[in-house]
């Protein structure tokens, strides 16, 4: 019986489609892939005719929460990753997931997820900004690989995301069954699905090992979004819903240094 589902929102004719496509066959522990679109075209047809992928098209309009909730509805098994299309899975990501939520059986996992590598010009990036101040946010996991309470949960979240929304693993067994992510964000509707989730029974489990690489191109839609200023606003009303409007703008430019790892 199989445990694990990568679903992939396809968009548009990504040159590392078929990478990211092909690190999911190469993994360890086997599971369901499925590519989804709303943006149909050969060449991602015949992607998923070579690789006999299931494949679905979304013909409701075209937002990342609309792609990314229709991806999640063509998932058959409880757990799901959310694979973007530019990024690249090492073989023993799923196996380490399934392992480490096999270990917690009464903890009711909501999300689990991996620490991640930036992929910079196909080559690791080694030191940035970024990555040192979301390992600061996660602090509270050097104490427990899972966290249960609200508190603490959002006391991870409460400064910024940092969790890497490609390496993590949503248990839709444990999570709300009305969960979806919200079309009112086109960036940080990660971040504002994993606040929504903090407040629900149940865990957060993070894995500190680096099994998916993130990767930073000119015409990502991450960096699309920082450079037209789109993410920082978006961020903006989430921080001013969790401290405030005064306290928030402070936050927030302090946050935002993280972003220049981003830009190309």
């Amino acid at each position: 019986m199989q445990e694990h589902t990568f679903v992939i929102p396809a968009y548009k004719n990504s040159p590392y489609l078929e990478s990211c496509i092909q690190s999911l066959l190469n993994q360890t522990m086997k599971g369901e892939i499925v590519l989804t679109t709303s943006t149909p075209s050969p060449f991602i047809e015949a992607l998923a005719e070579r690789y006999q992928l299931r494949y679905f098209v979304n013909e409701a309009p075209s937002s990342i929460a609309t792609d990314w909730n229709f991806a999640l509805s063509k998932a058959s098994t409880p757990l799901v990753t959310i694979a973007h299309q530019d990024d690249i899975y090492q073989p023993t990501y799923v196996a380490t997931i399934v392992k480490e939520i096999e270990k917690r059986p009464k903890e009711n996992i909501l999300i689990a997820f991996t620490n991640y590598a930036d992929l910079v010009n196909d080559q690791v990036r080694g030191f940035s900004l970024n990555a040192m101040i979301k390992s600061i946010l996660l602090f509270p996991f050097a104490f427990s690989k899972s966290l249960k309470s609200s508190f603490f949960k959002k006391s991870v979240l409460s400064f910024g995301d940092p969790i890497c929304c490609p390496a993590v693993t949503l248990n839709l067994a444990s999570a709300p069954a009305d969960f979806s992510f919200s079309t009112d964000y086109s960036c940080a509707l990660d971040w504002y699905a994993w606040l929504k989730l903090a407040k629900h029974n149940g865990s957060f489990l993070y894995i500190n090992q680096k099994l998916v690489k993130h990767r930073i191109h000119i015409d990502s839609e991450t960096t699309n979004q920082i450079s037209n200023g789109k993410r920082q606003q978006e961020e903006l009303q989430i921080f001013e819903q969790i401290w405030g409007k005064g306290i928030a703008k402070l936050i927030s430019k302090i946050y935002a240094f993280g972003h220049k790892d981003n830009r190309i």
